[in-house]
């Protein structure tokens, strides 16, 4: 498993005791902040102050690790600070530590959850965020649902992360790279995790991504317009070029074309391989390769090996929405054969892939899954996914389950579209 940089400076603010001020109107929290006693009701109505500083410790501990497994030290700073300049952060990551916590200790997932009315009241901020930390709620509420097994109102989450995001983008309409580039680095951190569970999210309700933005980052030809500019980099948090989360966007906005054209009976077919075939040239210009740079770090590898599994899962994904979901499609087969070799290489670099690193690879897992007939690869996936679950606990029950209903649904022969399959199993 990769170190994670939790003995930082900020590791003393993990475990110091809270004390009160000798002003009764105020607490103190160990980041510095003074936190008014009446808009901090989480020790008043559901857990007791010691418990509520337990839990923030576990979720930087053992939750954080998990959402963002590529993020570097800095980004555990940034949350920090967000987790305590909003109430609704401070109440989201609460409830998230808690499941988890609960979770891995044996229960069923969603044990400790409480009812949606109830969530939504206390994480009302998250709703209509106002602050950079009321959109890392939001954020925050979307791992939290789908953690509970895809339940729950996280498209709501999502929705308002994204127009908080937006909103921010927008404040530069000539430029929103410029934007981007010169907001603050909590604010930059909050529109990338929107950017990324937008276009992950368009793919599984068969919708547009609402970031046109995305775009502007990459030309045709999938060269990056800002290469070295550190703020437009998608890697150092998700561990995806930016240039495959683009091509992935690219490939829902098709799908969606798709389906509205299809559904007019105006479906161009040399117009969808034309539109097909420049995302897939985006997705075969690559200069990754499998051997190690001399100056590269075991992390730095794991991002770049992450994201050549995205890069080539996107590929099984694209060729389903050109060729149909027909597993034994040849490009469909290749490119779920060359996923199958991307995790393998990560296996290798680590030794079997970090659970940290691997749960930020379940999309593509479940993508190659559901579009693969081959029973050895079947076998792979769901043992990924499995052990997976066992380690890390989450949503890769849901997940497996997914595959071995696409998988039942086909057995008569007929093509299965597995995102109706995903989309339905989250929407219930």
């Amino acid at each position: 498993m990769l170190p994670r940089p939790h003995t930082s400076e900020l590791s003393s603010m993990y475990n110091a005791h809270w004390s009160d001020d000798d002003d009764e109107n105020y607490t103190v929290i160990p980041a510095g902040y003074r936190l008014p006693a009446s808009v901090s009701p989480i020790h008043q109505n559901w857990i007791d102050l010691n418990s509520y500083q337990n839990l923030l410790h576990y979720y930087m501990t053992h939750v954080l690790p998990i959402q963002f497994s590529h993020a570097d030290g800095s980004v555990d700073a940034i949350i920090w600070n967000l987790i305590h300049s909003s109430h609704a952060a401070r109440e989201a990551v609460c409830l998230f530590a808690d499941l988890h916590r609960r979770s891995t200790q044996g229960g069923p997932i969603g044990y400790s959850a409480p009812e949606d009315r109830d969530v939504h009241r206390r994480i009302q901020g998250a709703i209509e965020p106002v602050t950079e930390g009321d959109a890392f709620a939001s954020l925050c509420m979307i791992s939290y649902c789908l953690f509970s097994g895809g339940q729950g109102q996280w498209q709501a989450f999502l929705d308002s992360a994204c127009q908080f995001s937006l909103a921010s983008l927008k404040q530069n309409p000539s430029s929103p790279a410029s934007a981007l580039i010169s907001c603050t680095d909590s604010m930059r951190f909050i529109i990338k995790t929107s950017m990324w569970y937008d276009v992950l999210a368009s793919v599984t309700l068969i919708r547009r991504p609402m970031f046109e933005v995305l775009r502007i980052l990459s030309d045709p030809s999938g060269t990056a317009l800002t290469d070295g500019r550190p703020e437009l980099s998608m890697i150092n948090i998700m561990g995806c070029e930016t240039r495959n989360i683009v091509a992935l966007a690219e490939i829902a906005d098709l799908a969606c074309w798709k389906e509205e054209v299809r559904c007019t009976g105006s479906l161009s077919v040399p117009e969808l391989v034309r539109r097909g075939q420049l995302i897939e040239t985006v997705l075969k210009t690559t200069n990754d390769d499998d051997h190690p740079h001399p100056t590269e770090t075991e992390k730095s590898r794991l991002r770049r090996l992450t994201s050549a599994v995205f890069r080539m899962s996107a590929l099984v994904y694209l060729h389903s929405v050109l060729s149909g979901d027909y597993p034994l499609c040849p490009e469909i087969m290749d490119s779920v054969t060359e996923t199958a070799m991307c995790l393998r290489h990560a296996e290798d670099v680590s030794a079997g892939i970090a659970p940290h690193v691997l749960h930020s690879m379940v999309f593509n897992i479940c993508v190659c899954g559901c579009l693969t007939d081959d029973p050895q690869f079947r076998d792979y996936f769901l043992q990924l996914l499995q052990g997976q679950q066992m380690q890390t606990a989450g949503n890769c029950a849901l997940i497996c389950d997914l595959v071995r209903r696409v998988w039942a649904s086909r057995e008569g022969g007929m093509p299965v579209d597995w995102r109706v399959v995903m989309r339905d199993m989250l929407l219930v």
